[in-house]
């Protein structure tokens, strides 16, 4: 039995480690009303998709990685030796890359092709393909990491805040908001994943400094409780404010394992610019 792992480019995982273990990925991509497209690899130039973002009249669209690039992949690894392959895919509340990846694995002989919803983005999807590197060094079967892989999903979480919600209720990515929309003039909504899936409005607040402190209330409460547990902070376009707040949790919950990381164009998309949040995942990972 010989075991890989595989994911989509919106797990967002850092170039050393994607190099270091040969890590499959399909790019989703951003295509903007001019027709220009952004392919989401580790090397796109992020100031340039923002500032495209911000001078364009609507919001971009998405796409989730084709079948077809799906299959190659699959292919490829089987043609390598590899008999599984345990691929990890954004949210299916939110994107059709979960059913692609699975379909495209019943399309292809001569490899086992286990896929897994994370119900999430961005560092927490990259948290599973990292964490399961590790169980497959440790020998664990497929079987067995699929049903480690469910048992901890439900010990997973994220809470973000938005400067509007132009892009998500665009998008159709955040459900159960119609109340709010026209009412966030000078307020910042807060939003959390919830085992759905899918996004969901919690508060609303006025200015940004609380919308820190909320998600930071909500989520490291939630974390302090779990061993083991590996909190992100998950920056957009805010890097200097991102990273500050970042150096702020380590300094204060000294006792937390506390990574910093940015997501991607495919997310930024979705939630436009200022976007932030913080995640949770119940195992130590280190990306730094």
């Amino acid at each position: 039995m010989k075991i890989a792992v595989m994911t989509d480019s919106t797990a967002n995982l850092p170039k050393h480690i994607i190099e270091k273990y040969q890590i499959p990925v399909a790019p989703l991509s951003v295509t903007f009303d001019d027709g220009e497209t952004f392919t989401e690899h580790p090397d796109l130039s992020k100031e340039s998709f923002y500032k495209k973002m911000a001078a364009s009249k609507t919001i971009p669209t998405t796409s989730q990685p084709a079948i077809g690039e799906w299959i190659k992949n699959y292919e490829e690894l089987r043609d390598k030796g590899y008999t599984d392959v345990i691929v990890f895919n954004l949210s299916s509340g939110i994107s059709g890359s979960y059913q692609s990846a699975t379909q495209a694995g019943e399309m292809v002989d001569g490899i086992q092709v286990h896929t897994f919803d994370t119900r999430l983005a961005s560092m927490i999807e990259g948290s599973y393909v990292i964490y399961t590197l590790k169980l497959i060094e440790d020998g664990a079967t497929p079987n067995e990491i699929i049903e480690e892989l469910t048992s901890i999903r439900k010990d997973t979480g994220a809470y973000l805040f938005v400067d509007d919600l132009k892009n998500l209720q665009k998008s159709g990515r955040i459900t159960g908001a119609q109340a709010w929309i026209g009412t966030l003039l000078q307020m910042k909504p807060v939003l959390k994943f919830e085992e759905d899936g899918k996004i969901h409005p919690l508060e609303k607040v006025r200015t940004r400094k609380r919308a820190y402190n909320s998600i930071e209330q909500h989520a490291l409460d939630i974390a302090k409780n779990i061993n083991d547990v590996t909190v992100f902070v998950i920056n957009g376009d805010k890097i200097k404010e991102g990273k500050d707040f970042c150096a702020k949790l380590k300094e204060k919950y000294s006792n937390i394992n506390i990574q910093y990381c940015e997501y991607g164009p495919v997310i930024a998309s979705h939630l436009g610019s200022g976007g932030i949040g913080v995640g949770y995942f119940p195992r130590k990972i280190v990306i730094e």
